[in-house]
This record gives C-alpha cells, sequence and structure tokens, in this order.
C-alpha cells in the first residue's frame, strides 16, 4: 500500500506543544493521602490493598502523580476546561500564534466537562476567540491520536490553515475516597487509584512550515477500531439509561473499572499489529524511526513493549522514550508530555524520525503517528 498522505495536498507541522499537570508532584506513597483512604470495603479487600501497595509502587514504576486537587479539602483546583486552556497557551506561545489565528479547536477526551455544550465551546470561550470550527472527541488514549489525523488531514486539504488541539484527563474526581461504594469495590478499581492521574496537552498544528520554535512535520497517522467481540476492558457504567444516581450507586456503575488481564494478553499484540499497519501505509521502514513513544500507563507494559519490540529485530536500535515515571499517567495527554520532555531533554537532529502508539483498551481502539523532527 502506498503513501497515506492525499495527493496534491499540503505538508503539515506541528509548530507548538503544551503540556499541563496541576499541583505540585506527589510521591507514589502519598497517593492515598490526597485521594483519601479507602474505608468500609470488606476486610479481605482492605487487607489486599495493604498487602498490594508497596507491590504495586515497583510493578508500575510511578514516582509521582499530580492531581486537580487541594491535597487538604480533596475539592477540586482545575477543571478539564482550565487545563486544556493552560496548555493550549503554552502551545500557542511555542507557535508565536495568538488564539485568534486558529481557524480550528479540537478538544478530545473521555468525560467532557458539561453533557452539553461541547468541551470545545467553553475553551474558544475562554481562548477570546470570536468564531473557529471546533469538534469534540469522545474517547480515551486515542483522542489526541484522532484529533491529530482529523486536524492534520483538514489542513491537508486547504481547508483550515491553523488549528488547536487539546485533550486532558481529570481522572481525580473519580478515584476519590467519596466517590466510591466501598462495599461494591473490586480489586481492579482499586489498583487504577496507584497510576491515573490528572494533566492535559496541546498541539498547534498549521500549514506554515517557519512557525514555531521545534517543528516537527506530519508524516502519517493511523487510525482503527479492532473490538469486534472484545471487551469493553475500560469502562464507566454510568451513561445513557443508567443515569439514576441512587441506583448507579448502589451498583457501582460509577466507579471506573478495567479488565487488567485482557489488557495485558491484548494490548502488546494488537498495538504492533496496528504500528505496523502505520508504517505500511506511509511506505516507510521500521529501522528509520529513531525513537517511540509508547502511550502506555504502567512500566511493567512499558518493559513488555520494548522487550518484545528487540525480539522481532524491527529495528534494534530504536529508541524508546516515556514520562510516565514522573508524571504519573494522565491518559491521552501523556504522549504530549513525553514529546514535550523529549524536545526539551535530548533535542533529536534534523530529519530524526519519532512515532507512537496507542492502545485503547475501553473498545480496543488504536492510535498511531509518525513524526519528522526539523529543527
Amino acid at each position: 500500500m502506498g503513501s497515506d498522505r492525499t495527493e496534491g495536498g499540503r505538508d503539515v507541522y506541528i509548530a507548538g506543544i503544551g503540556s499541563h499537570s496541576p499541583g505540585e508532584p506527589i510521591p507514589f506513597e502519598r497517593i492515598e493521602d490526597v485521594l483519601g483512604r479507602i474505608t468500609g470495603a470488606p476486610p479481605k479487600l482492605e487487607r489486599w490493598i495493604d498487602r498490594m501497595r508497596p507491590i504495586m509502587k515497583e510493578m508500575l514504576g510511578v514516582k509521582f502523580c499530580h492531581y486537580a486537587l487541594d491535597p487538604q479539602t480533596r475539592q477540586p483546583t482545575e477543571d478539564n476546561v482550565v487545563m486544556s486552556v493552560k496548555a493550549a497557551q503554552r502551545a500557542l506561545d511555542m507557535a508565536g500564534l495568538q488564539p485568534t489565528d486558529m481557524d480550528l479547536l479540537v478538544y478530545g477526551g473521555n468525560i467532557m466537562e458539561y453533557t452539553c455544550p461541547p468541551t470545545t465551546t467553553l475553551i474558544q470561550e475562554e481562548l477570546k476567540i470570536p468564531a473557529c470550527a471546533e469538534y469534540s472527541i469522545h474517547s480515551n488514549c486515542t483522542s489526541i491520536y484522532k484529533a491529530l489525523q482529523l486536524a492534520a488531514d483538514q489542513i491537508q486539504l486547504g481547508r483550515y490553515k491553523n488549528a488547536l488541539l487539546m485533550t486532558s484527563t481529570l481522572a481525580s474526581p473519580v478515584l476519590r475516597a467519596e466517590h466510591y461504594n466501598a462495599k461494591v469495590l473490586t480489586k481492579a478499581q482499586i489498583l487504577l487509584r496507584w497510576f491515573l492521574c490528572d494533566g492535559a496537552g496541546a498541539l498547534v498544528l498549521t500549514s506554515d512550515p517557519n512557525l514555531g520554535q521545534k517543528r516537527l512535520r506530519v508524516l502519517g497517522t493511523y487510525i482503527d477500531s479492532v473490538g469486534l467481540g472484545l471487551g469493553p476492558d475500560m469502562y464507566c457504567r454510568v451513561g445513557g439509561h443508567r443515569v439514576n444516581p441512587l441506583e448507579a450507586y448502589e451498583n457501582g456503575w460509577h466507579h471506573l473499572s478495567q479488565n487488567f488481564d485482557q489488557v495485558g494478553s491484548l494490548a502488546i499484540k494488537l498495538g504492533m499489529e496496528a504500528a505496523d499497519r502505520l508504517m505500511d501505509r506511509v511506505g516507510m521502514d521500521w529501522r528509520r524511526v529513531k525513537c517511540m513513544f509508547m502511550n502506555v500507563p504502567t512500566r511493567h507494559l512499558l518493559d513488555q513493549v520494548v522487550s518484545e519490540m528487540r525480539k522481532d529485530q524491527r529495528n534494534p536500535g530504536l529508541e524508546f522514550y516515556s514520562k510516565l515515571g514522573d508524571r504519573g499517567y494522565p491518559g491521552a495527554c501523556a504522549i504530549i508530555h513525553a514529546l514535550d520532555g523529549f524536545l526539551s531533554e535530548t533535542p533529536p537532529e534534523k530529519g530524526d524520525i519519532l512515532a507512537s502508539v496507542v492502545a485503547e483498551s475501553s473498545k480496543w481502539m488504536f492510535g498511531v503517528f509518525v513524526l519528522e523532527y526539523l529543527g
């Protein structure tokens, strides 16, 4: 299969990258001090929590997390709009553009700030943009990858010149002790409290190759959903017809859940297959990729990915990069945090190829992109 780029279309560049982590970094040992200790759970589950705490610290590889919570009161300090705007301002500053230069806003996230209006319109209001196109994408880890493909295609086709992409994760409200019905809690729901956290990220896309301090060219994107007969393996049951608050609480439908066994057995295999499909579509050899950004939530999974990719000799010299240890796992925006950190800490050479792949286990969707560093 040939190139995935539109015939005769314009090149698309990332001119600005902005990341935001709310609050002070919280050491792993203090996560439950901020989120609150679980009380009232079955005694067997409480003993399991005490036994697993030191084991999870080693397995997850998370040194610090960030929460949009007051550490003493556990009251929210920021929301999706506030975090997205902070990340957006940083991306705009890097690009040397104003909010009013944006033709298109795209926001992606697993929980919108309101049921309606869309979160993009609230961000538009805060940025004081009189008129622009906007899309809100409801997805979790793949949301920024979907936003990137959508905006890049629109710019490539000539519909827009500049686009602002944003994603945020506000996990802390559903991780606080007060949120749970402890009587119906499960082990999987507890595990999520030890690595999920809050954050936001933003990208400025443009058709102008001269904008930005650390420019990247978008070589290709790929999105697919292969979950027929699978999952959901990360979910929250509230929504749609399950909107009775008392019934939802009594049944624990409001608890965020994940099937860790299924994630461990499927994420790497399906993710590598999705990455191979992208490379085929853009006509690129794996050996050209300098660095791979694996958007995975735990060090245990990251180590497995690295081991598998080393084993099959796709690219023996491939480098890997993640900000998981320093910033926890804030979902989709983790990839923007990684890109931002990489370009600041270990600047690549002109012409280096950077790639990323993510698995969204909610219903087994994948997002992949390939970028060229232009300096």
